[in-house]
C-alpha cells in the first residue's frame, strides 16, 4: 500500500515537474519579450528603465530555476507557477499596452498625403444626381489660372464628358446656379466654403454630387533640433525646454500672403484650404522666424483630450453665456472647472465679448494653458496615459519625428519639470477686402499691426534664448 502511495506522489511530482518545465520555458519568452519592448519603447528614462529590468531579472533567477529544474520543493513550484501566472498577465497586458503606444506615435507622425477637393454642385431640386448624369453638358466653372483648377478640371473631363464655360465673378458663379442661369457649377473647396459663408442658404438650397481629388505638392518643413537640448517651437505653441512656454495667438482674419500663390492677399483660416505647408509658410512670412514643427488638430481633439485627462481648470475673464452651440454653457468669472464639452464651447465663443474674436483668441489660450498643465503633472501623465492616445490618436497630426516624441516624453517623466505658461495675443484692426480665396467677395479681415508682430516675436525669441523665465 505505501508503494503505490509513494509511487503515486512520484507521478504527480513527475506531472507537475513536466508542466513547470514547459511552462517555464513560456514565461522565459514572454519575460524576455516584455524586456525588450520596455527597451525598444525608450520612454523610461535610464534609472528607471534599470530599475525596471533589475527587477525583471531578479524576478526571473527566483521563478524560473524552480519551475526548470527537478530539485526543487514542490511547495516552492507552486508558488513559483502561481507567481508566474500573475506576471505573465501583466507582462502580456504591458506588451499590448507599448505595442499601442508604439502604433500611436506611429499615427500622429505618419503624413498622409494631402488632397484639395473641387466639387460638381448642383441646385438640390435639379435632377442631377452624380457624374454620369452631366455627361454631354456645360458646367460652368471659375476663371481660375491655378494648376490644382486645371488638373482638377481635366480629372473630372476624364471622368465623364462636361464642356467648360468660364465666370470671372465668384458671386456671379453663384447666383447663376441659384437663378437657374447655369445648370451647373465647378469650383474648389476654398470657394466653395466661401460662397456658402457669403451667400445664405446656398448650401442648403444646392447639393455636391460629385468631388474630384487633386493632390497637392507637399514637401517637408521639418526644421529640427534636439529637442531635449534646445528650444524649438511649435505652430501654434513655441516651447522651451529650459521650462517656459510662450503661446502666441493670431486672429483667425488675421491679413496674410499665400507665398505660393505669388504672395496675393489672404486670411489665415484660409491658408488651411491650401494645406499644412501653405499655412507655416505664410505664419513664417509673417513673423520672420522660422517654425520648427507643427501640430494640426480639430474641434474633436479638444473634447476628447480634456475628457481624457479629467478636465481642466481655468481662470475666465468674464462671466458669460455661450451662443449658437445648441447647448448653452454659462461660465463664470473666475475659476471654472471644464469637461471637454464645456472647454470647447469656451475656446470657441466670441459672440458675447465687445472685442469678439480677440477676446476668443485669449480663451483659446486659456484652455490650451489648462491642458498643458494638466497633462504635464506627474500625476495625469502616471494615471492618464494610457487614455491619452486612444482619445486623439484620430484626430491629431505632428510632424515632429517619433524618436523626438518619445525623448520629450522621457525628459518630462525623468526630472517631472514645472513650466511657466506666458499668454499673449497679436492684435489688428477689424476691416472688409477681397481676398484670393473669396473671389469678389468682401470679407472681414484684421489688417496687420506691425508692432504687435514685433512684440509677439521679441518675446517668444526671449523665450527661446532662455531670457524669460
Amino acid at each position: 500500500m505505501r508503494s503505490d502511495k509513494h509511487h503515486k506522489k512520484n507521478k504527480e511530482s513527475s506531472s507537475l515537474h513536466k508542466f513547470t518545465k514547459v511552462w517555464s520555458i513560456l514565461y522565459l519568452l514572454v519575460t524576455i519579450a516584455f524586456a525588450g519592448i520596455l527597451v525598444y519603447m525608450d520612454l523610461l528614462p535610464f534609472k528607471y528603465l534599470c530599475m525596471a529590468i533589475g527587477i525583471i531579472a531578479v524576478l526571473l533567477l527566483i521563478i524560473f530555476p524552480a519551475m526548470f529544474f527537478r530539485n526543487f520543493k514542490k511547495s516552492r513550484k507552486i508558488i513559483s507557477l502561481v507567481l508566474s501566472i500573475l506576471l505573465m498577465l501583466a507582462y502580456g497586458a504591458g506588451i499590448v499596452y507599448m505595442s499601442g503606444t508604439i502604433d500611436f506615435f506611429s499615427k500622429i507622425t505618419k503624413i498622409g498625403v494631402q488632397m484639395e477637393e473641387y466639387y460638381v454642385v448642383a441646385r438640390k431640386d435639379s435632377d442631377y444626381k452624380d457624374e454620369n448624369s452631366i455627361k454631354g453638358k456645360t458646367v460652368q466653372t471659375y476663371l481660375s489660372n491655378e494648376l490644382n483648377y486645371s488638373e482638377a478640371k481635366n480629372k473630372l473631363k476624364e471622368v465623364v464628358d462636361v464642356k467648360y464655360e468660364m465666370t470671372e465673378s465668384l458671386s456671379e458663379l453663384a447666383d447663376g446656379l441659384i437663378d437657374q442661369s447655369y445648370d451647373t457649377i465647378f469650383v474648389s473647396e476654398a470657394h466653395y466654403t466661401t460662397i456658402c459663408s457669403e451667400k445664405k442658404n446656398f448650401r442648403s438650397d444646392t447639393k455636391i454630387i460629385y468631388t474630384v481629388e487633386v493632390e497637392k505638392e507637399t514637401k517637408d518643413i521639418v526644421k529640427d533640433v534636439n529637442v531635449t537640448e534646445e528650444p524649438f517651437n511649435v505652430y501654434i505653441s513655441g516651447l522651451d525646454t529650459e521650462g517656459s512656454i510662450s503661446t502666441v495667438s493670431i486672429p483667425r482674419d488675421y491679413e496674410i500672403k499665400l507665398p505660393s500663390k505669388q504672395n496675393v492677399l489672404d486670411k489665415l483660416t484660409h491658408t488651411g484650404l491650401y494645406g499644412i505647408e501653405e499655412t507655416i509658410a505664410s505664419v513664417e512670412q509673417l513673423m520672420g522666424i522660422d517654425i520648427n514643427y507643427y501640430v494640426k488638430v480639430n474641434y474633436t481633439t479638444v473634447t476628447k483630450m480634456v475628457d481624457a485627462i479629467g478636465g481642466i481648470d481655468i481662470n475666465s475673464d468674464y462671466a458669460f453665456t455661450t451662443h449658437g452651440m445648441g447647448v448653452y454653457y454659462a461660465f463664470n468669472e473666475g475659476e471654472n472647472h471644464l469637461d471637454g464639452s464645456m472647454a470647447l464651447a469656451f475656446a470657441r465663443e466670441r459672440k458675447s465679448f465687445s472685442d469678439g474674436d480677440f477676446q476668443r483668441n485669449k480663451n483659446q489660450q486659456i484652455v490650451l494653458e489648462g491642458v498643458l498643465k494638466k497633462a504635464l503633472s506627474s500625476t495625469t501623465i502616471l494615471t492618464k496615459y494610457t487614455s491619452l492616445p486612444n482619445a486623439v490618436e484620430d484626430n491629431v497630426e505632428i510632424n515632429m519625428s517619433q524618436k523626438d516624441m518619445q525623448k520629450l516624453i522621457k525628459m518630462q517623466m525623468d526630472g517631472m519639470p514645472s513650466w511657466n505658461i506666458q499668454k499673449q495675443s497679436i492684435t489688428g484692426t477689424p476691416d472688409s477686402k477681397i481676398c484670393f480665396s473669396t473671389g469678389d467677395y468682401y470679407v472681414a479681415v484684421v489688417d496687420v499691426d506691425q508692432k504687435s508682430v514685433i512684440s509677439a516675436v521679441d518675446k517668444i525669441v526671449a523665450v527661446m534664448e532662455g531670457e524669460k523665465k
